[in-house]
C-alpha cells in the first residue's frame, strides 16, 4: 500500500506541470468565447448547389464546413479539395477562384476533425478509410457521381487511398507534397533521409503532450512554426479552429489511427496522377517522391518545383496552372479514349474500357534495370509506356509500344543504361491501349522500344 501511495504521488507530481498549464491555458489565454467558431459555422446556409462561398454540407451523418467555388458552371465536372495539417479548406482559396474561372465545379471543406460538426471523440473514428468515405459522401451531396480530387500533406494521403480504392469514381488525381503511401513507407523501411524528415510524427503521436504544447495560447507554437509566412486571414482562421476544446485533439487523431504499413495497404493507381513535390520539402525526402512513380498503373507525371512543403504559399501559381493542365489533360484524353473504343467491337464497356485494362499489369523495377508487362486476359492489347528515369538527361525517356497476345507476357532488361551507366530511380507512364480486333497469338506477340 506504501508503495501504491509513492507511485501515485510520482505521478500527481509528474502531472502537475501539465496541468497546470491547461488550466491557465483554458482559464487566462483561451478567448472569451471558446466555441466562437462553432457558433459561426452553425450560422452559414445549408449547401443547396446554387451559390458559391461558405456553407454546411449534410454527409456521411455529420455537417461539414465548405468552401464552394463555380456552382453556375453546370456543366463543369466535380473537383474535391482535401487541406493537409494544420490548415483548413481557406488554403485553397486561390486555386478554387482559378477553377470556377476554368469552368469547374470545386468544393473544399474542412475534413473530419477540423469541422465543429464532424467532430468524433475516438481516435478508431479518424481511420484512412472513414476519412476517405467522408470525401465520397460530399460528392454524393454535390451529385458528384466522378470527381476529381487534390489533396495536400495528410488530405495528399486521402486523395491516395480514395484513387486506389474507388478509380471507377476518380477522374484524376492531383497530389501536393504527399508520395504514394507505399514509397514513403518503402523510404522508412531502411536508413535515409526520410527518417528525420518524419521524425515529428513520433512526437504527434505522443498522448496528451502535442495538445498541450501545440494548442497553448490559441495554438502560439503553432503561429511560429507552422503558420509564420502565411496570410493574416489564414491564421486568424487556424487559431479559431484550433483554440476550440478537442480541434487540435482530433486533428492530431489523424496521425495515431493512419498506418502506412497496414493490412489493406494502398496498391497501384489507374486514375491519371499528377504529383507535385517542392526540391526544399523538409517533410518528404526525395527518394520517396522518386519512387512515387513506380505505384502507379496509369498516366503518370511528376513535376518538380523549387519550393518547400507548402506549395501553394511557397508556388501558387505554378500549383494552378499545373492542376488545371492536369483536369485539362485528363478530360481530352478521357475523351480521345472513347473515341478510340468506339471504332473496335468491344465498346465502352469492353475489357479496355480503363487505362489500362484491370488485367493488363506493368512491372518496374526501381533502378529501371527489368521492364515487364503482363497480359491475363482472354483477349489482344497493345498500347505505349513511357519510361524515365532520374539518373539520364533532364526529359530523356524510351517508350516501350507492344501488341500482346492473350495470357502473355514480355520483358525488357537493361533498359536505357549503357555499360557502366546508372539510371538512378526509374518511373513509368502508360499511354492508351486498345483491345485489337485482329488476334494474335501470344507466340507472336512485340516489344518494341522507341527513343
Amino acid at each position: 500500500m506504501i508503495y501504491l501511495k509513492k507511485v501515485w504521488l510520482i505521478a500527481a507530481l509528474a502531472l502537475l506541470p501539465l496541468t497546470a498549464a491547461y488550466a491557465i491555458d483554458r482559464l487566462v489565454l483561451a478567448p472569451t468565447c471558446p466555441d466562437c467558431h462553432a457558433e459561426m459555422t452553425q450560422a452559414l446556409p445549408l449547401f443547396d448547389g446554387t451559390e458559391d462561398g461558405l456553407v454546411r454540407i449534410r454527409a456521411n451523418d455529420m455537417t461539414f464546413r465548405a468552401r464552394i467555388a463555380g456552382s453556375a458552371n453546370r456543366d463543369g465536372e466535380g473537383v474535391i479539395l482535401l487541406h493537409g495539417f494544420p490548415e483548413t479548406s481557406i488554403m485553397w482559396e486561390p486555386l478554387l477562384a482559378a477553377l470556377r474561372k476554368a469552368g469547374y465545379r470545386a468544393i473544399a471543406f474542412d475534413q473530419r476533425g477540423y469541422s465543429p460538426g464532424a467532430r468524433p471523440q475516438f481516435e478508431n473514428e479518424y481511420t484512412k478509410g472513414k476519412l476517405a468515405n467522408d470525401v465520397l459522401a460530399i460528392a454524393d451531396a454535390a451529385g458528384f457521381e466522378k470527381f476529381h480530387v487534390v489533396g495536400h500533406d495528410f488530405g495528399g494521403a486521402i486523395a491516395w487511398t480514395l484513387a486506389d480504392r474507388y478509380p471507377e469514381r476518380i477522374l484524376s488525381l492531383s497530389s501536393l507534397s504527399m508520395p504514394h503511401p507505399l514509397a514513403l513507407s518503402e523510404a522508412l523501411s531502411t536508413p535515409s533521409p526520410q527518417w528525420p524528415a518524419s521524425s515529428y510524427v513520433l512526437f504527434y503521436r505522443l498522448p496528451v503532450i502535442p495538445e498541450l504544447v501545440m494548442g497553448f495560447d490559441r495554438a502560439a507554437l503553432l503561429g511560429h512554426w507552422k503558420w509564420s509566412r502565411h496570410p493574416k486571414e489564414q491564421v486568424a482562421e487556424y487559431r479559431r479552429v484550433f483554440s476550440e476544446p478537442g480541434a487540435l485533439h482530433a486533428a492530431l487523431d489523424w496521425y495515431r489511427a493512419f498506418e502506412f504499413r497496414s493490412l489493406d495497404p494502398a496498391g497501384k493507381v489507374r486514375p491519371p496522377t499528377l504529383f507535385l513535390w517542392g526540391q526544399e520539402d523538409q517533410a518528404f525526402s526525395r527518394a520517396s517522391a522518386i519512387a512515387t512513380g513506380n505505384f502507379m498503373d496509369g498516366p503518370y507525371r511528376m513535376r518538380t518545383v523549387t519550393a518547400g512543403h507548402n506549395l501553394m504559399l511557397d508556388a501558387p501559381q505554378t500549383v494552378i496552372a499545373e492542376v488545371i493542365g492536369h483536369l485539362d489533360t485528363a478530360a481530352r484524353i478521357r475523351k480521345q479514349w472513347i473515341a478510340e473504343l468506339g471504332t473496335h467491337t468491344g465498346g465502352v464497356n469492353s475489357a479496355c474500357s480503363k487505362l489500362p485494362p484491370h488485367c493488363l499489369r506493368i512491372q518496374l523495377s526501381p533502378k529501371g534495370k527489368t521492364f515487364r508487362i503482363r497480359n491475363k486476359c482472354d483477349e489482344t492489347y497493345r498500347g505505349v509506356v513511357r519510361v524515365t528515369c532520374s539518373g539520364w538527361a533532364p526529359d530523356a525517356a524510351v517508350e516501350y509500344r507492344f501488341n500482346l497476345g492473350a495470357k502473355s507476357e514480355l520483358a525488357q532488361e537493361g533498359i536505357g543504361a549503357n555499360a557502366g551507366q546508372s539510371n538512378g530511380t526509374c518511373y513509368f507512364r502508360p499511354r492508351l491501349c486498345a483491345k485489337v480486333t485482329t488476334p494474335v497469338r501470344p507466340s507472336a506477340a512485340s516489344f518494341s522500344p522507341f527513343l
